[in-house]
């Protein structure tokens, strides 16, 4: 039999919709792959559950395909699902490649750029969240993929997946998800149901995977931004789940300030987004969003935020839930005394009046999120997508007629490693950094071959800005007003060459053809190599790098000896004091773990004199289980470069004989409580509940007095103050914001007793992050040094936000104390800040070696002068953040 080709086409379209209809129907349910459907009460699905469904359903249609794009921190693979309709996803690399065309405005016109928006469809990212004990957002995600795969004749679904190509990830977390269902899994129907688990829901630094966005010093942070890149998404949506009690949802816009660094149409995108969110959420009979309220988005830090800079339209909802999937039943008298009127707000229009909340209400509300997310991409993707080619339009067009031009770093510097370091964070976030060959100018200043230059006159250039200039908070905190001003909740300055200790330079006239002609692009940023100069056996290296303590502690691993200098003695860096001098290793052996690190080596014939020899040391970390975000980046940052830290829980900390077991013990930043009591017995299983209490801090009293070495920071280096009797004030214990705020600042510090081993290697005046630590003053009885102070009549502030420098003028930093036969080092910031704070990482490094010590002296203390008194100017609405 003969068919005429209409009528055969006709067969094979009715055939093809047939067998469309067919895979759709066939979508399976999430109960028939989990056994369960997520935001059912007391059922949690894992993240090898939300793999598994994703699997089957995309095993199931045409509507979904799976991608691998990575590694965990553990070794889980991170797998995404993209969803759109068949006929686009046959186009996917094309209209990838069409989306990162329209991010970079590559060689497009206007009318190029409208053709090829036309023609494209628009990318959307939506995510499980990356806050694993935020147990909503996986769920979400697995049904999210149901509702859009599994619609039939559902005009908002066909309209979605005509016009969006949604890249749905399970989660951010996966390691941190699957932690959280299990724990909750072997607690639920015991009274440890809803109790927090005892670790870090994130390797090394739990809720500060959100805090990684541009330094991407975890894995997940690295996957993330080269799928960012890659795909080229407009929106990126990330699910949280802390909404403002009673508020069932947060929703943009944000809270004021916001960065101008930020493009307009994407700051415009968020207020839209944000309020036809709760539109959409009214109009579905979901009642309590509220915006503005209590979050900004002020750090650049943030993972969901980050891409903002790169002209995403990026952004995050906080979902109202109680503690996993546990219900839980709210009256009005719970609320706090101000919403209990129910009356509605500008940004709360329609209160919340309270009832049961189950995981399935909060999984619902994200869903709910998410549709209008996609419905208004799909409803705007041609304007969108236009969006975005002109704010890299725009942007390129700004920074060829203003400044700055460009950003040169040195390939020579104090810590070159550091400076290739900070080259290629901006190549990983996805700028363009070029060399620079001989003869390279600008300032007046002719640079080394193979420094590094950032153009401005790139797309993503605004992220560059962000990251190296001084951070200014708004001028109505700062200066003062009569308006009671809401103070804000994170870090405030984050300026990555100060943290880092690198020396930038800002190009301040237009990159001439001369200049381009003299730099080429690179894809890694190379330091230049290591060498050995001079002849002999005997190695000296600068202790300037931070790379130079991996080469002792690499060293001492291989059986070589290591000495420091007393005095000032020529290095490749420089003369300095307490330059490393190495013996033990054979050239060849030497060159080779110079080469690995980046650390050139000058060869003596004979060692210098006057010389202090250093070894090893045991080095114990305190790790509660009430856990410390602070402890985990610590324990990063040490095993990164050698130390070997072994972690000492509660039971250790409150047995015996710590000095027959540990050498130095290091305290990371806590609360009093989180030291002392940790989890309240009952709150948690037994062997998780208490902190160091009494009996841990009578050993720490003996590990010293045996002649061991205690390092703590910040908030913990003040509690130490009264719990081992030292003659010390902290200042700052006990005042209110309205005499003193800084919830994170970048501030310069003035270095002390420049001739104490700890202080070697330190600059004459380094840039440290304080974040709500305490300052010091000595007391009558004080034996030990101050090793760093705050200026007398100069305010410290380097970058961010400080209340009353005053209250901190001429006070101690960071000092050193004798304690028995071992001594105490205390320090009154964050010398590891967030992975970022490499140049105040000799701080710590300083402290974790063994060597003999002279006795420090008894200093003679003045009498404090009475304290002035200081106006108030702002009003303190923010708690202390609570890493619990």
């Amino acid at each position: 039999m003969r068919f005429s080709k209409s009528l055969w086409c006709g067969f094979l379209f009715a055939c093809v919709s047939v067998a469309f209809t067919g895979a759709r129907a066939q979508v399976p349910t999430p109960v028939s792959v989990l056994g369960h459907t997520p935001g059912d009460d007391f059922y949690l699905a894992d993240y090898e559950d939300a793999v598994r469904y994703f699997h089957a359903a995309a095993a199931a249609t045409d509507r979904m395909k799976m991608f691998s794009i990575g590694k965990t921190t553990e070794g889980r693979e991170i797998e995404i699902g993209v969803i759109s309709s068949p006929a686009n996803l046959a186009r996917l690399d094309e209209y990838k490649k069409n989306a990162r065309r329209l991010a970079v405005a590559d060689n497009l016109t206007d009318e190029q750029a409208r053709q090829l928006a036309h023609d494209s469809k628009v990318i959307v990212h939506i995510d499980g969240g990356l806050h694993s004990d935020e147990v909503a957002g996986g769920q979400h995600s697995i049904m999210l993929a149901y509702k859009l795969l599994s619609a039939k004749n559902d005009p908002e679904v066909d309209a979605i997946l005509d016009n969006v190509i949604l890249v749905l990830w399970p989660t951010l977390n996966p390691d941190g998800q699957d932690m959280v269902t299990h724990w909750y899994r072997q607690n639920v129907g015991t009274k440890y149901e809803v109790a927090p688990m005892p670790w870090l829901y994130q390797d090394y630094v739990g809720h500060d995977n959100n805090r990684d966005g541009y330094m991407l010093n975890m894995k997940e942070s690295q996957v993330l931004v080269k799928a960012e890149l890659d795909w080229s998404p407009e929106i990126f949506y990330c699910q949280h789940q802390t909404a403002p009690f009673p508020a069932r949802i947060w929703i943009p816009p944000f809270a004021d300030p916001i960065s101008s660094n930020i493009s307009p149409y994407v700051r415009s995108w968020l207020n839209v987004v944000g309020t036809n969110m709760t539109a959409y959420l009214d109009a579905h009979q979901m009642p309590g969003a509220i915006s503005e309220t209590r979050f900004d988005n002020w750090y650049a830090g943030f993972n969901d935020w980050v891409h903002v800079f790169r002209n995403e339209i990026s952004f995050f909802t906080e979902t109202g839930l109680y503690r996993y999937a546990t219900p839980r039943f709210y009256t009005v008298n719970e609320f706090p005394k101000e919403t209990q009127d129910l009356r509605a707000l500008s940004m709360y229009s329609e209160p919340w009046e309270g009832g049961w909340w189950r995981i399935g209400d909060a999984v619902n509300y994200m869903i709910g999120g998410s549709m209008s997310v996609l419905d208004l991409a799909a409803k705007n993707h041609e304007t969108l997508l236009f969006n975005r080619y002109q704010a890299a339009r725009d942007n390129i067009a700004h920074y060829k007629k203003e400044g700055p031009f460009a950003y040169v770093i040195s390939d020579k510097q104090a810590d070159t490693p550091e400076a290739g370091l900070l080259a290629q964070k901006m190549i990983e976030n996805g700028l363009k950094v070029y060399a620079t060959k001989t003869g390279f100018a600008a300032n007046g200043v002719t640079y080394p071959v193979g420094s590094w230059v950032i153009p401005m006159d790139q797309p993503f250039s605004g992220l560059v800005k962000e990251l190296f200039e001084r951070q200014r908070y708004p001028d109505e905190i700062e200066l003062g007003t009569s308006k009671a001003v809401d103070l804000p909740y994170d870090v405030t300055g984050w300026t990555l060459p100060l943290q880092m200790g690198v020396a930038v330079d800002t190009v301040s006239d237009p990159l001439t053809t001369q200049q381009l002609g003299l730099m080429e692009p690179v894809e890694d940023a190379k330091v230049p190599a290591a060498e050995i100069a001079g002849g002999g056996d005997v190695f000296v290296i600068s202790r300037r790098p931070n790379a130079s303590y991996a080469v002792v502690n690499e060293v001492l691993k291989q059986g070589g000896s290591v000495a420091m200098s007393k005095d000032a003695i020529a290095t490749p860096e420089g003369k300095e004091r307490g330059a490393f001098v190495i013996r033990g290793l054979g050239r060849g052996a030497m060159d080779g773990v110079a080469k690995k690190y980046g650390v050139s080596v000058a060869a003596l014939t004979a060692e210098p004199g006057n010389v202090i020899a250093i070894k090893k040391a045991r080095v114990g970390l305190y790790r509660p289980w009430a856990p410390s975000i602070d402890e985990g980046w610590t324990r990063w940052i040490l095993e990164n470069y050698g130390f070997e830290p072994k972690s000492i829980y509660n039971a250790d900390m409150r047995s015996s004989e710590l000095h027959a077991r540990y050498d130095v013990i290091v305290l990371p930043d806590m609360s009093r409580d989180q030291l002392m009591e940790g989890f309240h017995v009952g709150m948690v299983p037994g062997q998780y509940a208490g902190g160091i209490g009494p009996d841990g801090v009578d050993n720490l009293r003996a590990f010293v007095r045996e002649g061991g070495m205690l390092v703590a920071s910040n908030r913990t280096a003040a509690n130490l103050i009264p719990l081992m009797s030292l003659p010390l004030k902290d200042v700052l214990e006990g005042v209110k914001s309205d005499k003193f705020f800084c919830s994170g600042a970048l501030l310069r510090v003035e270095q002390q007793s420049a001739e104490l081993p700890v202080n070697f290697g330190v600059p004459e005046a380094p840039v440290v992050m304080f974040q709500r630590g305490p300052a010091f003053v000595p007391e009558a009885g004080f034996q030990g040094a101050i090793l760093a102070k705050y200026a007398k009549g100069t305010n410290p502030l380097e970058s961010g936000l400080l209340l009353h420098p005053e209250a901190i003028e001429d006070k101690a930093a960071a000092v050193e104390l004798q304690y028995g036969k071992g001594r105490i080092v205390l320090y009154g910031f964050k010398p590891e800040f967030r992975g970022q704070a490499h140049g105040t990482y000799r701080y710590l490094f300083n402290a974790l070696y063994l060597f003999d010590q002279p006795e420090l002296p008894v200093v003679k203390v003045p009498a404090a002068p009475a304290p002035e008194h200081v106006a108030a100017t702002a009003k303190a609405t923010v708690e202390e953040p609570d890493e619990y």
